[in-house]
C-alpha cells in the first residue's frame, strides 16, 4: 500500500510530533510504502493540492488566516475519500468537525495509543470494500456507494436517490426493493413512510424531525417514533465515538 499523509499546522513543534507518531506507527508495517509532507498554513497547503495527491490529511483546528475547520470543508468537497483528522488543544470544535466526516479528533498533547487507535481504524477503513447500491434507472443499472447516498425518497411511483454532490437519480424501482436492500445497513433510517435517511448526512432530532446536514428536515412518523429516535441517538453516539476515540 502506497500512502501519502499531508500534515497542515502552523506550529513546527507538533508537525514534528505527528511525523514521529507516523515513523513509530509505519516501522513495522513493510507492505506501506509513506510519504508526508508538511505545510505551516491551509493557505499553502491549498496553493499545492490537487484531488488525489493524499490519502490522509492532519489538520490542525486552530491556524492562521484559514482555520482547520475552513480547510476541511473546502476539502471535503474535493474529495469525498480523503481521510481528515484534526487535531487541537481543546475540544470545543468537535461538533463543528462532523460535516467533514473526520476519521478523528486529537486533543493535543496526545498520547501515542490514541493516535494509533485513529491510524489503524482510518488504515481499516481504506481497506474496506466500498459497499454498493444497485439502482435501476431509465435504460440502465447503476452502482452507487452508499456512502455518497444521503436520502431515499418516494417519489409517486418511482423512488429519487439523493446523493451528497446534490445529484438525485430517478429510480424506476419500488420504494419497498429499495428498503429491503438498506434495511441491514447500520447507518440508513427508515423515518417516515417513503424517506429513508443515511444518519451519517443528519445533524439533529428536533421534536419529532430530523434535520440533516443540508438543512432539509425530514418528519419521524407518529407509529414506533420512540424506537427510531432511539436508534438515532444510540447511532450518533456510537459515531462520536468512532470520530473522536472517547
Amino acid at each position: 500500500m502506497e500512502l501519502n499523509i499531508a500534515v497542515v499546522d502552523d506550529l513546527e513543534h507538533d508537525r514534528i510530533v505527528i511525523k514521529n507518531c507516523l515513523d513509530r506507527f509505519f516501522n513495522d508495517r513493510r507492505n506501506c510504502n509513506v510519504r508526508t509532507a508538511n505545510y505551516s498554513s491551509a493557505e499553502e497547503f491549498l496553493r499545492s493540492y490537487r484531488k488525489g495527491m493524499f490519502e490522509i490529511v492532519f489538520i490542525d483546528v486552530c491556524m492562521g488566516e484559514m482555520d482547520g475547520l475552513t480547510l476541511a470543508e473546502q476539502l471535503r468537497i474535493a474529495d469525498r475519500d480523503i481521510g481528515i483528522i484534526f487535531m487541537s488543544t481543546t475540544r470545543d470544535f468537535v461538533f463543528q468537525s462532523f460535516p467533514s466526516q473526520p476519521k478523528g479528533y486529537l486533543c493535543k498533547p496526545f498520547e501515542y495509543a490514541a493516535f494509533a487507535e485513529i491510524m489503524s481504524r482510518t488504515i481499516r477503513d481504506m481497506d474496506a470494500e466500498e459497499k454498493m447500491l444497485k439502482v435501476n434507472i431509465p435504460h440502465m443499472v447503476v452502482e452507487i456507494p452508499l456512502s455518497e447516498i444521503v436520502a431515499v425518497l418516494s417519489n409517486n411511483h418511482s423512488v429519487d436517490v439523493k446523493l451528497i454532490t446534490g445529484e438525485v437519480k430517478h429510480s424506476i424501482m419500488l420504494f419497498g426493493e429499495l428498503e429491503s436492500a438498506l434495511e441491514n445497513e447500520p447507518n440508513f433510517l427508515f423515518c417516515s413512510r417513503g424517506v429513508i435517511v443515511n444518519m451519517d448526512y443528519a445533524s439533529q432530532v428536533r421534536g419529532d424531525q430530523i434535520i440533516m446536514q443540508d438543512e432539509i428536515i425530514y418528519p419521524v412518523r407518529r407509529r414506533g417514533r420512540k424506537d427510531i429516535l432511539a436508534k438515532f441517538t444510540k447511532y450518533a453516539a456510537s459515531r462520536m465515538r468512532r470520530r473522536l476515540d472517547i
